[in-house]
Parts: C-alpha cells; sequence; structure tokens
C-alpha cells in the first residue's frame, strides 16, 4: 500500500484520485524492491567507472569489455521472501529471472552461480528449505542448459526464519550486438512474447518489501510458477532475434510485470507507450486489467520492434512456435497509458511512475550489540586436535558436493573448474578465461557490518586471484532487515560504505545488483532478523591459461608458504560458532595495503611460474585451508605454527583458526624456493615458510598434533549428507 505522503504526491501529480489499476502500477513501482526507495540514495559511494565498463547500474546486466570484441554480462538478484514460503518454485523462479535479465542485454547466459543460506541443519524446516530450494535452482538450470558452476551455502539460527536465495548469472554477447532496455523511437512497437499471462506473481514485488510472518503462507500465490523449457525456448528465439539485429529495446518481465518494463523502458527513452490490455495472451479469462499490468508470470520479454521488423519478428517466434502479440506502441507523450477494448484504464506521468516515489527519511541507529563484543578469553579448549575434527563437521567448512552434484556444471562444454574450487573458470571461444566466485561472511558483517563487508569484497577477490584471474568487475546483492527499523538501516548503510571503500581501493567497479530489505519476520511476537548478507559476485580474467593456478596440494617434499600477516582475532570465525557458540569480535579490520600487497606477491610469483599451488586463508583459517589442500591428492602436510608471520606472538588457537583477511597458502617446489623468496622480500610482503607437503597422510602442527587425514576427510565429507541423508 501506498503511504500517505506517496499518496499526496500522486494526487499533488496527476490532480484527481488515481483509479484501482493507477494504484497497482504505482503500488508495484514504489515499492522497495522496484523502486530502491531506502537504499538508493548511498549508491553514490560506489566505484562505478572502469575504462572497460560498456554498461553500468541501471539495465538487467552490467556488461564490461574484455577485447576481442565481446563483452561479459553480470546480473545478481535475490529471490528469498518466495522461497521461504515455497521454496521449490521461489528458488526456480530465482534462477529464471536472472537469466532473462541478462538475456535483455542480448547475451547469451553461459553460467550460474548461487548464494544459500538457511537455518541450522538440525532443524527441520530448515532442512525442508535447503532441499526444496536446491532440488529448485537445479531443475531450472539444468532444464535450460546453463551450468551452475558454483556458489556458496550457509546455515545459521540467523536464517531460520528468513532463508535468503541469491542468484548470479553470467552471459556474453558480441559488442555489436548489445540490446538497450530502452524504448526511444515513437512508433515503434511493443511485442510481448513468451509464456501466458496468468495471476501467479501478482503482488509479488509487493509481497518482496515487507517483514514475513505467521500469516505469510496467505501470500503463496504471490510465488511465480515457473517454465524452463518455456525458458529455453525464450532464449533461443531471442537470441536469434538478437543476432539479426531486429530488435530496437528489450526487457524481461519480473517484478511489476507490464507496468515495470513499459515504464522504465520508456523513462529510459524519454517517450511514451500505449497498452491495449485486452491483446494480452491469458492463461485465466477472468483476470481485472490492473491484475494483467502488474502480474508477474515467467517467461516473458517485451521487445521493442520497428515497424519494418515487425514481420521479420513475428515470423521468427512463430517458428520457435512462442506465443506473441502486439500490445502496444511507443508514443510521443511521455504518458504510460493503458486501454482495455477502447477504454482507458490507466493513464500515468512515466516520470511518475519510475522516479516519483518519495524518498522516505530513514533512521540509522547503531544496535545496542555493536561494542560491546568482549574480548575472547583463551584457550576454549586444551585438546586442538578434537576442535581441529569437530570444525571440520561444520556445514559451513564441509563438503558441498551434496549440493553442487545436482547442477548440470558441464553442459555448454566450456567448464574448466566447477563448484568446489576456490572460484569457477569457464573457457571462451577466443582462447581467454574467465573466473567467477560468489561470497558473503555474514558473521563478520553481522559483527562490524563495515569491516566485515569490505573483507567479504576481498576475500571474494582472493578466491579469484587464487586462480590466477585478474579481478574486473562485481555485482552485489544486499540483504538486510526492515530499513524502518534504525539498527538494520544502520547495518546496511555502514556495509554500502564499505563495499563503497572496496570498489574505489581496488578500482574494482560495481555494474549491478539488488537491495533485499525486510528480511525479518515475527512469530509468536518474537522479531527474527537475518545476518545482514552483502552477497558478492565478482568476474576475474585470465588472460593467459598458464596463468590458471591449482587448489591441491600436487607433490610430496614442496614447500608451504603462507603470504601475509596472522592476525590472532577469532571474531567471526567458524571455530568460535560452530565450536563454542560464540559469535561476537572483534574482527580484524580491513586493510587495503595488506590486501594489495599480498594480491601484488601472489600475481608476481604466478607471472614467472614459481607457484605450484595457491588457496586462500578464509573459513576456518589456516588449518582448514591446508586440510582441505590434502584431500584432492591424497597427501599430507606437515605444520610449524613458529613459522606463521605474525607481528605479536600468538596462542595455538589464534594461529590456526583465526581468518585474519590478506592471507594465502602457497606450495612452492624446493628448487624454486630461492627465488620466491626473493621476490616476496622485493615487495616487502610478510611471509613465513610454514610447512612442507608429504607422502604420509596426516596432519602434523608441530610435533604434538597428529590427525588423519582420511578422518577428517570423512567428517568434512559426510558435514551436509548427515543431515540431509537420515
Amino acid at each position: 500500500m501506498l503511504t500517505p505522503e506517496e499518496y499526496g504526491k500522486v494526487l499533488m501529480t496527476i490532480g484527481r484520485e488515481p483509479n484501482k489499476a493507477e494504484l497497482a502500477i504505482l503500488e508495484a513501482m514504489w515499492s522497495e524492491h522496484c523502486s530502491y526507495k531506502s537504499s538508493k540514495r548511498w549508491f553514490h559511494l560506489f566505484n562505478i567507472k572502469a575504462p572497460y565498463l560498456f554498461l553500468g547500474i541501471g539495465e538487467g546486466a552490467g556488461l564490461v569489455d574484455i577485447g576481442d570484441g565481446l563483452l561479459i554480462g553480470l546480473g545478481l538478484e535475490s529471490h528469498n521472501h518466495p522461497s521461504a514460503i515455497s521454496p521449490f518454485d521461489g528458488a526456480a523462479t530465482g534462477v529464471g529471472g536472472i537469466i532473462r535479465d541478462i538475456l535483455s542485454q542480448g547475451c547469451k547466459p553461459i553460467a550460474l552461480l548461487d548464494s544459500i543460506r538457511f537455518g541450522d541443519l538440525d532443524s527441520h524446516h530448515s532442512r525442508n528449505l535447503f532441499e526444496n530450494v536446491v532440488r529448485g535452482i537445479s531443475f531450472y538450470g539444468n532444464c535450460c542448459g546453463i551450468p551452475t558452476v558454483g556458489g556458496e551455502v550457509e546455515f545459521s539460527t540467523a536464517y531460520e526464519s528468513n532463508c535468503l536465495v541469491n542468484v548470479m548469472c553470467v552471459g556474453l554477447i558480441e559488442k555489436e550486438k548489445v540490446v538497450r532496455s530502452i524504448a526511444s523511437k515513437p512508433g515503434s512497437f511493443l511485442i510481448l512474447y513468451g509464456a501466458r499471462t496468468g495471476k501467479d506473481g501478482i503482488h509479488g514485488v509487493s509481497f518482496a518489501s515487507k517483514d514475513l510472518s505467521d500469516k505469510s503462507d496467505k501470500d503463496r500465490p504471490a510465488v511465480q510458477i515457473g517454465d524452463p523449457l518455456m525458458e529455453k525456448v525464450v532464449i533461443d528465439a531471442t537470441l536469434e532475434l538478437v543476432e539479426e539485429g531486429l530488435l530496437d529495446g528489450l526487457q524481461d518481465l519480473g517484478g511489476g510485470g507490464l507496468s515495470c518494463a513499459v515504464s522504465e523502458m520508456t523513462e529510459k527513452g524519454n517517450t511514451g507507450a500505449i497498452i491495449r490490455v485486452e491483446d494480452v495472451p491469458l492463461r485465466e479469462k477472468e483476470m481485472e486489467s490492473w491484475e494483467i499490468l502488474v502480474s508477474e508470470s515467467q517467461e516473458r520479454m517485451l521487445a521493442v520492434v520497428s515497424p519494418n521488423n515487425v514481420d521479420r519478428v513475428q515470423y521468427i517466434l512463430d517458428r520457435f512456435d512462442l506465443l506473441h502479440a502486439i500490445i502496444g506502441e511507443v508514443t510521443d507523450n511521455s504518458h504510460f497509458i493503458t486501454y482495455y477494448n477502447g477504454n482507458k484504464v490507466s493513464d500515468l506521468p512515466v516520470d511518475l511512475v519510475v522516479n516519483g516515489c518519495p524518498e522516505p527519511e530513514r533512521k540509522s541507529v547503531k544496535p545496542d550489540y555493536i561494542g560491546k563484543n568482549s574480548k575472547i578469553n583463551l584457550p576454549l579448549s586444551e585438546n586442538i586436535s578434537s576442535e581441529i575434527s569437530k570444525l571440520l563437521t561444520s556445514p559451513n567448512i564441509g563438503d558441498k558436493s551434496w549440493v553442487y552434484q545436482q547442477y548440470d556444471q558441464h553442459v555448454q562444454t566450456q567448464t574448466v573448474k566447477g563448484a568446489g574450487s576456490d572460484a569457477a573458470v569457464i573457457r571462451l571461444d577466443n582462447g581467454k578465461h574467465i573466473a567467477l566466485s560468489l561470497d558473503c561472511n555474514s558473521f563478520m558483517v553481522y559483527i562490524d557490518p563495515f569491516n566485515g563487508t569490505a573483507n567479504s569484497a576481498a576475500e571474494v577477490m582472493r578466491n579469484l586471484i587464487t586462480m590466477g584471474a585478474t579481478p574486473y568487475a562485481l555485482v552485489d546483492c544486499l540483504n538486510y532487515g526492515n530499513p524502518e527499523q534504525p539498527d538494520s538501516y544502520w547495518q546496511f548503510v555502514e556495509s554500502v560504505k564499505g563495499l563503497g571503500q572496496f570498489s574505489h581501493d581496488f578500482q574494482i567497479p560495481i555494474i549491478g545488483g539488488n537491495v533485499s530489505f525486510y528480511n525479518e519476520s515475527v512469530h509468536n511476537e518474537k522479531r527474527e532478523r537475518i545476518n545482514p548478507t552483502p552477497t558478492i559476485g565478482m568476474l576475474g580474467i585470465i588472460e593467459n591459461e598458464s596463468l590458471l593456478l591449482q587448489n591441491s596440494f600436487q607433490k610430496t617434499g614442496n614447500h608451504i608458504i603462507v603470504i601475509g600477516s596472522t592476525e590472532g582475532l577469532l571474531g567471526g570465525s567458524e571455530y568460535l560458532r560452530y565450536n563454542h557458540g560464540i559469535v561476537t569480535g572483534p574482527i580484524p579490520k580491513y586493510d587495503f595495503k595488506k590486501e594489495n600487497n599480498s594480491i601484488e606477491a601472489i600475481i608476481n610469483l604466478n607471472k614467472i611460474n614459481l607457484i605450484e599451488s595457491c588457496h586462500d586463508i578464509s573459513n576456518g583459517g589456516l588449518v582448514v585451508s591446508s586440510i582441505e589442500m590434502t584431500f584432492q591428492n591424497k597427501l599430507g602436510v606437515k605444520l610449524t605454527t613458529s613459522s606463521i608471520p605474525s607481528k605479536t606472538k600468538l596462542s595455538m588457537e589464534e594461529y590456526l583458526f583465526t581468518e585474519s583477511p590478506a592471507r594465502y597458502l602457497i606450495e612452492v617446489s624446493s628448487e624454486n624456493l630461492c627465488e620466491t623468496e626473493k621476490v616476496l622480500q622485493e615487495l616487502k610482503t610478510d611471509y613465513g615458510i610454514v610447512g612442507i607437503v608429504t607422502e604420509k597422510t596426516r596432519i602434523e602442527i608441530n610435533d604434538s598434533i597428529s590427525l588423519c587425514i582420511q578422518e577428517l576427510y570423512d567428517n568434512w565429507r559426510n558435514a551436509i549428507p548427515k543431515f540431509m541423508e537420515e
């Protein structure tokens, strides 16, 4: 519903009472989901510039130029509320929506990644959501023939009532064939094609712009129903239309349906439109005009076509057996007007619909828990061996193959590294490779939103660096609680500041994204809010295949080096959370100079082929990263904590479990050790030769700890299946 202030703005602008259809259009377009009314005032903090940026924020997908006449498209969206009440359909249609966002710029979708979060797996409710969300993602992506190549999974009680489903899509297009989501030529026809329009998804954006509650099941009709086989036909037909250069504009029908697609395209083109509602192909006969205008039925695209190309467009759509209809025309009067059987249904200024929503005043107040993060009294345990074994059983640390084995990672045959690697790698036809990562450390963001967000972005970047890639661009999906709650809004604002700082420091442009508010719920009069979760997807470029790095130890006798200084802070670590039930701080501060120095070290060593393998140190700390590197080739590792670079002497727990940033593990052969040290010393990089790769399949630490790798692998491998295969 419109607020009194918003309703007053409408009355003042149009000089009369809006009718039912006009209210429906405005309610959809002025929802938080479509208008970004609580968030867009902060986007000026982002770096949105780069010499290779082709198309940035404000389109269905951001586009970056990777040379050879090719552009990569990136998009990242949420489908949180729908997945919470209808997990299979909510997740599936989330995948479908982001695919069409990429398609709307003319890109061929070539990869999907997903970031999903649920309550702890000992909850039946969370297991049900988890299982069905994964099925929905798998079903849609697999049927469309698009590989799902990576992502992340996280579990915490903070997501018990509000799961998160964020999906990233990557596309490819030749520069001269890009299509814009714009209607700039009066007299052009508007052709709707794809699936029929139905009552599913009505009020979807309104549903996404409010808290969940015990009564949210009544909003189930707001969840769209997807048809991936139809989507595949829509993709193929659209790519042919793009190939022939037949489209002057294109936009998918997602949030807000026709209302959003028509008004946004005409606003960008400084034009207007007339729509004939009776020409929209319907699934249900009894639909009111306002329902047709705001329906979010899936698998639909709206094309802007010049009169000269209409016949050819219709011919191609007929050949694909796709339903289509000319539903209106672009005009020059800057109004969005709809008719039903000759009767005017609505008449609104385009600028009012798209830009007219008054920005509400939001209060930002630091939550009470911030600043009360007490120092952790160590040691928490005298038995480090049992702590290591237990940590490998955490579903947040453990093997995620239960998830990604349900996804087709190799369709399109370009996947070089899929899920399970630090980042996915895809081979392009021009010989280049792209690396893709999607991640967030929500526990650190909860404790310290500014530093936690900046460090999360840096962690995504490190995932690309460990594959040999150069970071190029990022997209974000900012998931938070109710912005009307001052403490929730404070978390959001601080996160945006942290992400903005990172983007400027590393000159990595933010080219698109999404904001998902109202991830709160009220159950039995108790308010529950997610951890603030700024999910970050990043693209990297690998110019030469020889730069591609391995993430697992390669050979016995090779030396293990830690790059970067180790801080002893355990705040936000999985060790504290999972092993000891502590989610508190302080956390390590974001430090651009340290991050940049470590990156320069990895890049320089890789250019001269001194690195045998590389892995970032993140979840679980040094000990988990070391163990993970032994699994693939069934090797062992011997570590000495006294060699770990640190400015101060740390406890065993701090050396092994801290997740302090700007650190990497690299493997170097004996013959290359001297040259490696020379490079690191020239760069003034903090480093330590901390161990050696062994053929004995054990991890040995300081001659006092010795654990069987196979037993640790079994813990790691069964961390999720032990809950899901009961």
